[in-house]
């Protein structure tokens, strides 16, 4: 089932999120990727993705996105929430 993903980074910078371009570029290719979205909130940064399944993130997040993380960053809290549709354009 579709999940969307939500990451909030503590204390994360438009700098920080730019600096992880390269792993984002690789995003396109990964198995049930729809649509990855961010932009800053009160304290942080804030993360919005939509999955195929939220075992398609979590293997996408360790083999990427946690090797990429700036080190001594705090770690993202993430959360899942189940779709019942997807309409894309």
């Amino acid at each position: 089932m579709a999940v969307l993903m939500t990451a909030q980074l503590p204390g994360a910078t438009q700098e920080m999120i730019d600096g992880m371009r390269p792993v984002l570029d690789e995003i396109r290719q990964q198995k049930g990727f729809v649509i990855h979205t961010n932009g800053p909130v009160p304290g942080g940064w804030r993360v919005v993705e939509v999955w195929d399944s939220q075992a398609d993130f979590e293997a996408w997040f360790e083999a990427y996105v946690k090797p990429a993380f700036p080190e001594g960053a705090p770690a993202p809290v993430i959360a899942f929430d189940e779709l019942n549709d997807v309409v894309t354009a």
